[in-house]
């Protein structure tokens, strides 16, 4: 994937994660920044997560292959956009 494609698609992935934050932890989470941390300050679990990836796999009609995913990937929303925007394939 180029440059261009991949800010597209990370940029989609942080639009999306901040749409469905709030529907997967089932709570109003205002405007949510890149910096804001899942699991400290959001409380996100693994369960939470697993449901929020499966989300934002058929938001965006990709999927991502997590074989190689460990807790860094988890510890933004900027660190999982990233992670997403790098594993991941168009279905």
């Amino acid at each position: 994937m180029d440059k261009v494609l991949d800010a597209e698609l990370r940029r989609r992935v942080v639009d999306s994660l901040g749409t469905l934050l709030p529907q997967v932890l089932k709570r109003d989470l205002g405007a949510v920044p890149e910096e804001i941390r899942l699991f400290d300050e959001l409380g996100l679990s693994s369960s939470k997560t697993l449901e929020l990836l499966l989300a934002l796999e058929e938001d965006l009609g990709i999927q991502v292959d997590v074989d190689e995913i460990d807790r860094g990937d988890l510890v933004s929303i900027g660190a999982f956009a990233d992670f997403v925007t790098q594993h991941a394939t168009t279905l």
